[in-house]
């Protein structure tokens, strides 16, 4: 008996609401143009076709589904603008006799495969495993302007491959019900036929590609309802910043801002919820950085990769911007954790003057036990991974020197609830030098005349070039605060973010500021000033 409930059904919403959309369909083959254009309208919506003589983009099986397509929209995307509604699909076959494991065989090549493959061969080989079992799969990904990902939908029948070739015409109306494909040669579960064999309305119930279409316009619908939904039923913001034009100010004093940087594992996301839990607004740094990479095509294998690649190709401070045009007001106040450059914090602390930085720590140890638990890198697996990891954290410059730039140090050693209760006192602001594990008063937080790796990083950006330690103390000494020379060769060798360590075989070693080390002195600087004003 026939499942008519499978059939596509008539959406009234895309006949009576004024605002509908115009999907396109991005495919060279006429056949499947067509088949998506009947489903389509059976459902009472008017399908698009991009017109192209060749395929519209480039296609990587060894990639995978999802990167297939994913790559595919972005192909587009370069060539035709992200204006349009449009979709493409991609079809794919498991042979349970021929495919090893989870690897499908012949997979997303089934459109090279099939030209090449004879029939009786495929039996012979078939018959010999005992095993016709067969699976045809329909995958789509869909672009919605405005969304910086691809929305997924799949399709898939199982059935089996006909012990013989049945004869019949290709149908002229509905030319993907055809001998000429894998359709022909394919038995859904439940069918007595081959679905090429099939009239329209009994491969309705059966056809892969049309599961996926269904989907797909189900999706669509309720886009429409949402196209058409009353005023009542959303608000509208104030238009969006350049991320090039901050936002965040003018925040009043009363409205707190504070900045919870620290190593993996010591305590910033903890503090983050808590006061969201209070009601300030909490924001994970990471999160909005793989928020950016996503958007703008960076794909890494591993979260430090990713965060790297980004900040290398758009800027150490594009996650602080991005926050800054993502969060105009600030009703409550707002928290951000995991900053891991110094001009992430000098963006926000040179726009929001009364910004305070909170540094969680934690013993190596009690962080590593943590970790344990959370279990939220699986790469990091022992000990020595973890401090690996770290030292990967500290390259991006701002973890190895935190302190000089906290005004509040929180140990969180203890208990969850000792924690939450020294976050409590810091959100609060009241009688910190009371509270146990929570400091104000921190080193080597210093003027600039006691802090030696300032002292030795002014000498170095003054000179505009490598400088050997001995340079170093001459050129310190000739200011007034003299550095000897085998104290900055301690601080700098500290510090390789901030200023690179040049060895050369028959020479002194040099040191050359980094950028990092330019922000180092310009957030120094600023503070100094701000602390003088």
């Amino acid at each position: 008996m026939e499942n008519w409930t499978l059939r596509p059904t008539l959406r009234e919403l895309f006949l009576s609401k004024d605002r509908q959309l115009q999907p396109f369909f991005y495919t060279s083959s006429v056949a499947k143009y067509l088949h998506a254009r009947v489903v389509f309208s059976r459902s009472g919506l008017i399908l698009h076709e991009f017109k192209s003589r060749r395929e519209p983009y480039s296609e990587d099986y060894d990639a995978g589904k999802k990167v297939l397509l994913a790559r595919a929209i972005a192909e587009i995307l370069s060539s035709v603008g992200s204006g349009s509604v449009f979709f493409v699909e991609d079809t794919s076959l498991r042979i349970d006799a021929l495919s090893v494991g989870a690897e499908d065989y012949p997979g997303l090549r089934v459109k090279e495969w099939f030209p090449q493959v004879d029939f009786k061969d495929l039996d012979a080989s078939l018959r010999g495993k005992d095993d016709r079992r067969a699976v045809i799969k329909s995958d789509i990904a869909l672009h919605v302007p405005g969304l910086d990902r691809p929305v997924y939908f799949h399709g898939e029948t199982a059935g089996c491959i006909a012990e013989c070739l049945p004869v019949f015409e290709e149908n002229p109306q509905f030319p993907w019900l055809t001998p000429h494909s894998f359709n022909g040669w394919f038995v859904p579960e439940g069918a007595t036929r081959v679905l090429g064999q099939m009239s329209l309305e009994e491969s309705w119930q059966y056809d892969f590609r049309t599961k996926a279409l269904e989907q797909l316009i189900s999706h669509l619908e309720e886009y429409t309802a949402v196209l058409n939904a009353p005023s009542s039923a959303y608000v509208r913001k104030e238009p969006p910043t350049s991320v090039d034009q901050l936002s965040l100010l003018p925040v009043p004093e009363e409205h707190k801002l504070f900045v919870v940087v620290g190593h993996t594992c010591a305590g910033k996301t903890t503090f983050g919820e808590y006061a969201q839990n209070a009601g300030l607004t909490f924001v994970e740094a990471s999160d909005v950085l793989r928020m950016i990479a996503r958007s703008k095509g960076v794909v890494e294998t591993d979260p430090f990769s990713l965060a790297k690649a980004t900040l290398d190709q758009f800027g150490n401070d594009v996650v602080a911007r991005k926050i800054a045009q993502l969060y105009p007001a600030i009703d409550r106040g707002l928290v951000i954790s995991g900053f891991r450059t110094i001009e992430e914090l000098e963006l926000i602390k040179r726009q929001i003057a009364h910004a305070q930085v909170v540094l969680v720590e934690a013993t190596e140890r009690t962080r590593y036990q943590r970790h344990l638990e959370r279990g939220r890198y699986e790469s990091v697996r022992s000990f020595e991974d973890f401090r690996t990891h770290d030292v990967r954290q500290w390259s991006l410059g701002l973890l190895r020197v935190a302190e000089d730039f906290a005004d509040i140090r929180i140990v969180n050693e203890g208990t969850k609830e000792e924690y939450c209760a020294r976050v409590d006192a810091v959100i609060r602001g009241k009688d910190l030098e009371r509270v146990g594990g929570v400091s104000t008063k921190i080193q080597p937080r210093h003027a600039a005349d006691e802090n030696q790796l300032f002292r030795c990083l002014v000498a170095l950006d003054d000179a505009g070039r490598p400088l050997s330690c001995d340079e170093i103390q001459e050129i310190t000494v000739a200011s007034g605060n003299p550095v000897r020379h085998n104290n900055a060769n301690k601080v700098l060798k500290r510090v390789p973010e901030l200023a690179r360590r040049l060895e050369l075989e028959g020479t002194r070693v040099r040191y050359e500021i980094s950028n990092a080390g330019r922000a180092y002195l310009r957030y120094m600087r600023s503070s100094q000033l701000g602390a003088a004003g």
